[in-house]
């Protein structure tokens, strides 16, 4: 994330869901959202379709079986067997500049187990 002199969040909870945005002077830098108890979908299809939103440079990720990576932003799909169906994360860089997808990878390998804990799974 950029520096800056005012770093602020908006956390988001429901019985199944959680998100949070961050910003730096303002600017959302950072947005998460993770879901639990959700039907199963080929991410990777409804990404390239459109039904996901916007990636820029959409490739498969190795972080999970049905994930995808792009420049700034993953949507990745993990089951979720202790609270039914499965769990989502949905990350983004929405003002990032250049291909940040190494980095993405990284943290969602290294946050999925903790994720899927938080959310009963």
């Amino acid at each position: 994330m950029p520096s800056g002199a005012e770093l602020s969040d908006e956390p988001w909870v429901s019985d199944n869901s959680f998100s949070c945005q961050i910003y730096v002077d303002g600017l959302m830098q950072f947005a998460f959202t993770e879901h639990s108890g959700q039907r199963k979908f080929d991410v990777s299809a409804d990404a390239k379709s459109g039904r996901l939103g916007a990636f820029d440079q959409l490739r498969a990720s190795d972080a999970s079986d049905n994930a995808v990576v792009s420049h700034t932003r993953s949507v990745v799909m993990a089951p979720c067997p202790k609270a039914g169906r499965n769990y989502i994360l949905d990350l983004e860089l929405p003002n990032a500049e250049g291909d940040h997808s190494d980095d993405i990878e990284r943290f969602v390998r290294s946050y999925l187990p903790t994720g899927l804990a938080a959310m009963g799974c």
